[in-house]
């Protein structure tokens, strides 16, 4: 087990004087029971785990009990006694229960000073199946990804890259034998990817085959999870896209004959839908906006953004071509740095369910495509993921030429920096380059950089 960023989350969540019932949404396997386990055992006296995937457990929940007699018959079930500000009781799975998370109102109604955290993989999914929905202003959410590059670093017991890495400001400068050596553990981390189980077992052997059994178990345990909620007739589709959408991570995605399926678009476009609200795929919408707020186009094509990289990295078999390159951007066509990319940009969402968007410009004879629009200091910044010389931007030079912005990221394998650049049209911005190791610090770096 080890710490997560959402443990500081966490922390500022029980601090409030003002606060509601905490909802942790997150697919499978992301490490949200782990994480919450661990604040508990840090942060309170009395901790009380309800496991609603336990009969015994939600039994508790057979009924709408008034609050105080649900919190006896806590008390009296685990032999603990609750005391608000001093307690923690989290519900694990509470999909599995309407009841419970009704329940969840009444914490916050007549307990507020009671700590309640709940969480479940398959939430949105089993919400839409079953009509139900938790009690809308009574509780908060929070999201949870994938282990990001700190976290792997952290988990592999990498103190001292950690704080140098968190020492690195916008203007700093990396030797170079320090940036081949952070790049080198970022290729790591692009093998093992981010899910926890797998970067906690690759910690204790480093070999990857030692993981690839707990791949295994994930993907499996992604298809039988939500198939539990599909009818037999969409069982195939769901099935199809969890084998699948892996191999199509950084591409528009058609819905018709998704991947030579035969499938039709109707059926393909509701598993999408599914899987998405699983987040098992995140779908990158398209848009032609030049500045705040970005507004998608949803008859254009989005993208596809699988769960994690290691997941894509083992069922597609990259595993063999990353270890022997020395740029990212040149594995599987440029398609493996959007998805890592994409997975980073998520992950640093906590406090919202946020959707990704990639700017797209059609004009007669010509195609301008760049990879994300992010918000930042309330002005919409376009990121390219691209190796190379600046002089190849050609979408981001033509972005900049028909906007009213000045500043660009760009992510990469090489230093960071920043670099004046006129575009064809002489006008004049900024490009910031960002090397990979640092993605995930690209918000601080951005309130530096000012």
């Amino acid at each position: 087990m080890f710490q997560r960023t959402i443990n500081k989350f966490f922390l500022e969540w029980k601090s409030r004087k003002k606060r509601k019932p905490l909802v942790v949404r997150g697919a499978r396997q992301v490490g949200k029971t782990s994480a919450v386990n661990l604040f508990a055992q840090e942060f309170f006296k009395t901790y009380i785990y309800i496991n609603l995937e336990l009969e015994d457990n939600l039994a508790l929940f057979l009924r709408m009990n008034p609050v105080r007699e649900l919190l006896q018959a806590i008390q009296l079930k685990f032999n603990k006694k609750i005391i608000p500000g001093d307690t923690l009781i989290f519900i694990d799975e509470v999909q599995n229960s309407s009841i419970a998370m009704n329940q969840l109102r009444y914490f916050y109604e007549e307990m507020p000073d009671l700590h309640v955290v709940a969480a479940g993989s398959l939430l949105e999914v089993k919400m839409k199946a079953e009509g139900f929905s938790f009690p809308v202003g009574r509780v908060e959410y929070c999201y949870m990804y994938p282990v990001t590059f700190e976290e792997f670093l952290s988990a592999t017991g990498e103190t001292e890259m950690i704080s140098y890495i968190n020492s690195i400001k916008h203007d700093s400068s990396i030797p170079p034998e320090i940036h081949t050596t952070l790049m080198k553990k970022y290729h790591e981390y692009l093998l093992v990817g981010g899910m926890p189980e797998a970067v906690a077992g690759y910690a204790e052997t480093k070999s990857l085959i030692d993981v690839d059994p707990v791949y295994e178990s994930i993907l499996t345990g992604f298809k039988d999870d939500v198939l539990k909620y599909a009818s037999l007739a969409k069982a195939k589709y769901i099935q199809y896209l969890v084998e699948h959408a892996s191999k199509y991570i950084g591409l528009p995605v058609k819905y018709e004959n998704f991947g030579g399926s035969g499938f039709r678009s109707r059926e393909m476009s509701e598993a999408f839908d599914v899987i998405e609200k699983a987040m098992i795929i995140s779908r990158v919408y398209a848009s032609s906006s030049k500045q705040l707020p970005i507004v998608n186009n949803l008859k254009k094509s989005p993208k596809l953004l699988f769960l994690d990289t290691g997941l894509v990295n083992y069922q597609v078999g990259l595993r063999t071509e990353i270890m022997n390159i020395q740029d990212i951007n040149a594995v599987y066509h440029g398609q493996l740095s959007e998805q890592i990319v994409g997975q980073t940009l998520l992950s640093l969402a906590i406090r919202k369910n946020i959707n990704l968007s990639y700017w797209y410009r059609e004009q007669k004879g010509s195609i301008s495509e760049i990879d994300y629009l992010i918000s930042s200091h309330n002005s919409l910044i376009p990121v390219e993921v691209k190796s190379g010389k600046s002089g190849t931007l050609r979408s981001l030079l033509n972005f900049i030429d028909e906007s009213k912005n000045k500043f660009a990221i760009r992510i990469y394998s090489g230093q960071i920096g920043f670099e004046k650049i006129r575009t064809p049209n002489k006008k004049q911005f900024v490009l910031f380059s960002i090397p990979f190791y640092l993605l995930h610090r690209i918000e601080q770096l951005l309130e530096n950089a000012g």
